[in-house]
Formats: structure tokens, C-alpha cells, sequence
């Protein structure tokens, strides 16, 4: 019996080593964790807008769901009707012209691109869940010292110039009062709101793709997606956030 037990400690110290790297293993990268989005949907809109609190509201609901990554991009075209955004940039409002040119000039708030390939300014839940992505390109994030390392592997030959774009983003919903314009006296809410949007780089013929870019603010997330040029279908996506993300359930009270 003793020989038994010796025996059994032996072969608990021998496995105790590997079982404990691989709890270090999963932890990684310092408190980030990585997945790929099924659908993405990036709603443009404006705090000034007033037909767009319905559609604010539609995105936070929609990005409670895992598999389905929503973005929000504050545009800046609607600041002269008095009230200025308080999230918006101009390259946000670009990012939608390039969308626009793919859909016939049509450019409007709220609206709503899923997978860079759909576009409404209305959109059921059914809708949205039935567009998925191909991801047929394996994106890798990881953390390098004070930055990140982007990498998109071999990618299938498909006689394009591929553009990797990265967004960068505030997990979980923010709300701001309106005080001027359309919306005075309402509080906007919105989900996941984008902080920067820019090309990072681009993928010609069958080639691997690596970039090291600047590391994320504290709380911050970053998309990164393989689109057919800027404003194209979007072929594969990764999404980077904190393993604390919080949900982004609705508030009460909100409009």
C-alpha cells in the first residue's frame, strides 16, 4: 500500500509541472483575449441626429450577443445643426464615403453596414444573426513589449490588393446629454464606441501580412479586419479586447 502510494505522488510531481504551465498558458496575453467575430456591424450615426436614437438602441442590444461584433462610428457631418459630436472625427466620416461609393453614393445616419457587404438603416436581429463571415483568413494579435504584432497569414490567391484595417475601440456602452440641436435634452447611448479607424497596411497576391502598431489605451479593444480595399466586403475579422470587458447592458432611462 505504501509502495502505491509513493508510486501515485511520484506521477502527481512528474504531471504537476505541465498542468501548471498550461494555467499560465491560458491566462495569456496579460489579461487579453482574442476571437472571431461571426458577423460585424458597424453603425455610423450622429449625436445630432435625431432619427438615429432607435438604431443606437438596436446596436447595444445586438452586441450583448458574442458572436456578433458591433461597432459605433460617430460621424461629423451633422455638427452644424448644433450640436457638436462629441465622439466624432473626420475619418469616420470618411470610412462611411468609402462605403458609400460600393453602395451607389448612398450615405445617411443611422446606417448600418454588416460585413461591409449589407447596408439599412433598419435591421431585424434575424437579418443581422443570417450574415456571416467567410474568416478565411487566419489573424493573429499578440502583444510585443510596449506594442502589438498584427499578423494575417498566407492568404489565398485571389488576384486582389486586400486592405487590413484597424479599429480601435471602447468597449461596453457610454452616454452623453445632448444640450443643442435635434436631440436637445435626450441622452445618447451607444455601444461600443470607435475611437480611431485607419489601414494599417495591405495584402497583394498570396502573402503573409505582419505589422507591429502602437499598444491599446487602458480599456480599449481593436478589431482588425481583411476587407476587399477600403470600403469593401469584409473576408475575415479578429477581435482584441480585455478579458473583463463589461456587457453592455442597456441602462435604465435611456434614449
Amino acid at each position: 500500500m505504501r509502495l502505491l502510494r509513493l508510486s501515485i505522488l511520484f506521477i502527481l510531481c512528474a504531471l504537476l509541472p505541465g498542468l501548471l504551465s498550461g494555467l499560465v498558458f491560458a491566462a495569456t496575453p496579460k489579461g487579453r483575449v482574442q476571437n472571431t467575430p461571426v458577423t460585424v456591424l458597424e453603425l455610423f450615426t450622429s449625436q445630432g441626429c435625431s432619427s438615429c436614437p432607435a438604431a443606437n438602441k438596436f446596436v447595444r442590444e445586438l452586441a450583448q450577443d458574442g458572436d456578433v461584433l458591433t461597432l459605433s462610428y460617430s460621424v461629423d457631418y451633422w455638427d452644424y445643426l448644433g450640436w457638436k459630436d462629441t465622439f466624432g472625427k473626420p475619418e469616420f466620416s470618411a470610412r462611411q464615403r468609402t462605403y458609400g461609393k460600393q453602395f451607389g453614393g448612398q450615405v445617411y445616419t443611422p446606417q448600418m453596414v454588416v460585413n461591409g457587404a449589407l447596408h439599412s438603416t433598419r435591421l431585424s436581429d434575424k437579418k443581422v444573426r443570417a450574415q456571416h463571415l467567410d474568416n478565411a483568413f487566419e489573424i493573429s494579435i499578440n502583444a510585443d513589449g510596449e506594442n502589438l504584432y498584427v499578423q494575417v497569414f498566407a492568404t489565398p490567391q485571389l488576384g486582389k490588393v486586400l486592405s487590413v484595417m484597424a479599429v480601435r475601440y471602447k468597449p461596453g456602452v457610454q452616454s452623453v446629454p445632448v444640450k443643442r440641436g435635434e436631440n436637445r435634452g435626450r441622452i445618447i447611448t451607444l455601444a461600443n464606441v470607435v475611437q480611431a479607424c485607419q489601414e494599417i497596411g495591405r495584402i497583394e497576391l498570396a502573402k503573409a501580412f505582419h505589422k507591429t502598431i502602437p499598444a491599446l489605451a487602458e480599456g480599449e479593444a481593436l478589431a482588425i479586419f481583411v476587407q476587399d480595399g477600403k470600403g469593401g466586403p469584409i473576408l475575415g475579422a479578429a477581435n482584441y479586447l480585455p478579458d473583463n470587458t463589461p456587457k453592455t447592458n442597456t441602462p435604465k432611462a435611456i434614449k
